[in-house]
């Protein structure tokens, strides 16, 4: 794939989502959202590539597999009003058949359209197949680690910006206030994965992100620019205006125990 190439992607991509536009031209808010989310994946992609000294040949790949990854995010919430898998359809199986109906990567070669696909497919699985061909996992992983550092940023602003009330979709319509799942404060606080099932409140919601940065970020790239953005921080602020569960102190000690034994202490360079 070459430069070029993926310039003529991102138009087409974003030619595809003006068809969603309304009649005045503007994007519903929760698309426009998605869209500003896919350009912050792109964006934190080049980041973590770069820090990660990828080639220039993988890295335009890298950033196909970022800006496609949630290409069936715009048809899922027309057609089912929500972004919930669970209520809806898999988005990421939702993205490969748009990728393939509008023909997008039939001018690659094969072995990188499958890569692409692959990334798509897997980014929000609850984990990346052991059996995936080490460079295809590769592009999967720095997808789903761009994907988390970008849902960091969305929900601190829809926070601070009154968004998440306005529209409470963003936080799948849970319940402000509420204990979080015991089996899920488990899980984050041992550094395991999580069953999306066990979330039952806006804390849990909160608690599946501090989870990620327990084990949950693939590259050290991904891990230290969520250091540097301070997301930990913010989350264990929050949480507390939620709930005054214990489990939340685990849950975010550790966290910062992990984060410190991978990157070495804040002050470290």
């Amino acid at each position: 794939m070459t430069r070029d190439f993926l310039d003529a992607l991102t138009r087409r991509y974003l030619a595809y989502v003006d068809t969603f536009r309304d009649p005045d031209g503007r994007l519903p808010e929760m698309l426009q959202l998605k869209l500003d989310h896919t350009l912050g994946v792109v964006a934190d992609a080049r980041r973590i590539m770069a820090g990660e000294g990828w080639p220039e040949p993988l890295c335009v790949l890298g950033e196909a597999c970022a800006l496609l990854h949630d290409a069936g995010r715009y048809s899922q919430i027309r057609e089912f009003g929500t972004f919930q898998d669970s209520r809806s359809i898999d988005h990421a199986r939702r993205g490969v058949e748009v990728i393939e109906r509008e023909r997008w990567l039939a001018p690659l070669p094969d072995d990188e359209r499958k890569e692409v696909l692959a990334s798509v497919a897997l980014h929000n699985r609850k984990e990346v197949p052991a059996s995936l061909k080490a460079e295809a996992a590769e592009l999967t992983h720095m997808v789903r680690d761009a994907d988390k550092l970008d849902i960091f940023r969305v929900m601190e602003v829809a926070i601070a910006d009154g968004s998440l009330e306005r529209n409470p979709e963003i936080a799948w319509d849970l319940q402000t206030h509420g204990l979080p799942s015991p089996e899920l404060v488990d899980a984050v606080s041992r550094g395991r994965a999580v069953s999306y099932t066990w979330i039952k409140s806006l804390s849990d919601f909160v608690l599946i992100q501090v989870g990620w940065l327990n084990g949950g970020m693939h590259f050290r790239t991904a891990l230290q620019l969520a250091r540097e953005r301070r997301v930990l921080e913010f989350r264990e602020a929050y949480l507390k205006t939620l709930t005054g569960d214990a489990g939340v102190d685990r849950c975010c000690a550790a966290a910062r125990a992990h984060m410190s034994e991978r990157l070495g202490t804040p002050t470290d360079k």
